[in-house]
């Protein structure tokens, strides 16, 4: 059997198993559709059932309040007049002599006080309900009054005078009722008791037609085949006003038409799907048979190349698995025709590869050494007679000579690679402390404080500008308190590394050392003594150390041999700040500090600089001294901004250098004060 027939019947058996699974899963579907709508119909009809049974207890209720709301009723019943009793209801549009229409009274006694038909033994309700309706309990519902006579009455308790208490009962054939539920449905049905007395039906000869064995206490809910007709028979068992079950409403709802377009719909498709399922298999046979066409060439061409026949080819290829196989079939045979001519040129190619690799030795030689390469081709054009092989066996002589001169050449080359590296190495380290050095100059920077937090009080500035990547100058200003502002300004000995590192630590202590120590003189004498315990190196620092009150704008300073630094007064006024006559930090351990004061006016400003400023050389060698200096503050200082005044000191320094390089670190720090009475803004 072929494979295209294999496949073709696998997969119609394939189809078959899968229509059969559909039609047993639409089978299940229809099963549990038709349970859900027996269910939905018997909930759907009792609640329509109720709902008509409450609709006309409710106009019984408004008729019966009408009634007792009559004073000619009343007088009436009071008076036993019968023909005013009938006469006061007529009036009130209950037709006691309609036979669908019942009405009583009954008194406390149990005794009929008036009846529509004029009898006296007519009891509408049981003695249980007429005790609950005696109570004041409202009865509304279904009533069996006969062995096939249902009605639907209501209850209202009134007071007679003179007679007591009484019930009036008014209540109205179920048929009624049960013709609205038919309209309602658009269907057949029947009112049957408990014992199976039909009380009434909208088509009696259905009914006599059906035969049904129904059981009234029991929903149900089935179809039935009647007479060429399709019917859904609902049985739903229905309450009297004691809440016991009385009989049933049987509905039958003709679904002919929709049951034969439902056929008419599975029959379709199922022809459907067997049709599709034949042209699919019929189709997929088709496109085997289209599709094999190439392997079925190409098992014919590896039989001929068997035999040694290589003229039979593939006529068609595709672009699939076969059609691949096809065109390996085909190369296959291709190269089978190239191995006998590839056979034939093998000599040919030999001999060309030898003139090509003899050529090449020729063009590898002038890379090596003028002598060598003499050598080299000379054993290259000298020959060898009477040996196998001769072209070869001189090309490989040749061969290792030369790689054996350009091991040699190589040697000498690697020696002077390695110089090189080494010298790269070098170069590369000196990069990389560069960098290093870079790093260092960013962290310094950072450490440095940035913008004061705004404080209505004062305004302060700090700039920095080193020699080197990294300097030993510094700045700092911080709240000890929420009246005292620290500031500083210090100037390592030395550059470079050291100094920047010297720095950090003096930084890092005084800031730590003055949020304990509140005297300028008891933090730098601190300071003091903690860098000249271990100082190997012998650096120092010139420190001018400050805390000014907010409040008052009184300054505590410290001077341990810094520059001197400038008061410029609002008014433009400018001097030096006295001396304390303090040394630098870190020289002599155990060295007694001593601070002074001074007041700041508001409007008044500080402005202190290290010996970058005054120590500036220009091109000529000449310094920028504390008279150019002094000349600068004094030519409007005073109405500059915190920022500009250092800016303008640092523009005015490079101005001198006239390209110069800078000498030293140049540091600036300029506070003003405003003094202690303004609003302040918290930090």
């Amino acid at each position: 059997m072929l494979l295209r027939t294999r496949i073709t019947l696998i997969v119609a058996l394939g189809f078959a198993v899968l229509m059969l699974g559909i039609w047993g899963a639409t089978l299940l579907r229809d099963r549990v559709a038709e349970t859900q709508e027996a269910e939905l119909a018997i909930e759907g009809q009792t609640v329509l059932w109720r709902e008509i049974v409450a609709f006309q207890t409710s106009n019984l209720a408004r008729i019966l309040e009408r009634v007792d709301s009559s004073a000619a009723f009343r007088i009436a019943l009071g008076f036993s007049d019968r023909p005013g009793v009938a006469a006061a209801i007529r009036e009130l549009g209950v037709n006691i002599n309609d036979d669908d229409t019942y009405f009583e009274v009954m008194s406390a006694d149990r005794e009929v006080v008036f009846s529509d038909g004029g009898t006296a033994n007519r009891y509408i309700l049981d003695a249980g309900s007429l005790d609950r309706a005696l109570k004041g309990e409202v009865l509304s519902g279904l009533r069996q009054v006969g062995a096939n006579q249902v009605i639907v009455l209501t209850t209202r308790t009134v007071e007679l005078p003179g007679k007591g208490t009484a019930v009036l009962i008014l209540g109205r054939d179920a048929a009624l009722g049960m013709e609205r539920f038919a309209r309602g449905l658009t269907a057949t049905t029947t009112l049957v008791t408990l014992r199976g007395r039909v009380v009434a039906s909208t088509d009696f000869r259905l009914w006599e037609r059906a035969k049904l064995a129904i059981t009234p206490r029991r929903p149900t809910s089935e179809r039935m085949v009647l007479e060429g007709r399709n019917y859904n028979v609902t049985s739903i068992p229905i309450s009297d006003i004691s809440a016991s079950t009385v009989g049933a409403l049987v509905s039958f709802e003709d679904t002919t038409e929709t049951v034969q377009a439902t056929a008419f719909i599975r029959q379709s498709a199922v022809a459907g799907a067997i049709g599709l399922v034949l042209i699919g298999v019929i189709g997929l046979n088709v496109f085997l048979w289209y599709s094999f066409r190439p392997l079925e060439s190409a098992i014919d061409v590896l039989q001929a190349l068997a035999r040694g026949d290589t003229s039979v080819t593939v006529g068609h290829v595709g672009n699939d698995e076969i059609g691949r196989i096809a065109s390996a079939v085909l190369a296959l045979r291709g190269n089978v025709q190239a191995l006998a001519e590839t056979r034939r040129q093998r000599e040919r190619v030999r001999r060309r590869q030898e003139a090509v690799i003899s050529a090449e030795l020729q063009a590898l030689a002038d890379a090596i050494d003028p002598t060598d390469r003499e050598e080299v081709l000379a054993l290259l054009a000298k020959g060898s007679e009477g040996e196998q092989d001769d072209e070869l066996r001189r090309v490989a002589r040749v061969l290792h000579d030369l790689s054996r001169r350009i091991v040699e050449q190589h040697t000498r080359l690697s020696s002077m690679v390695v110089e090189l590296r080494e010298a790269l190495i070098t170069k590369t380290k000196l990069a990389g402390l560069q960098q290093e050095l870079e790093i260092a100059r960013q962290v310094q920077l950072a450490i440095l404080p940035k913008e004061f937090p705004p404080d209505a009080r004062v305004a302060i500035h700090g700039q920095m500008t080193p020699a080197r990547e990294v300097g030993g100058d510094f700045y700092d200003y911080f709240m000890i308190d929420d009246t005292n502002l620290g500031f500083v300004v210090a100037d390592v000995s030395g550059k470079g590394v050291p100094a920047a590192l010297f720095m950090a630590i003096a930084r890092t202590l005084l800031r730590s050392t003055a949020l304990f120590e509140r005297s300028p003189a008891s933090s730098i004498r601190r300071l003091n003594d903690l860098l000249a315990v271990e100082n190997e190196q012998m650096l120092f620092v010139t420190v001018l150390y400050g805390v000014i009150d907010l409040s008052s704008g009184r300054v505590t300073y410290v001077n341990a041999g810094h520059n001197l630094p400038y008061r410029i007064t609002r008014a433009g006024e400018v001097s030096t700040v006295p001396s304390t006559g303090g040394m630098a930090v870190a020289v002599l351990e155990g060295f007694v500090y001593v601070e002074h004061e001074l007041h700041l006016q508001p409007g008044d400003t500080l402005f202190l600089y290290t010996d970058g400023v005054n120590e500036a050389f220009d091109v000529d060698e000449k310094p920028y001294g504390e008279e150019r200096l002094e000349d600068l503050l004094k030519s409007g200082a005073a109405d500059w901004s915190v920022p500009e005044l250092s800016e303008r000191v640092l523009a005015s320094v490079h101005v001198f250098e006239r390209g110069a390089p800078q000498a030293d670190d140049i540091t600036c720090l300029t506070l003003r004060y405003f003094g202690g009475h303004g609003p302040r803004r918290t930090r």
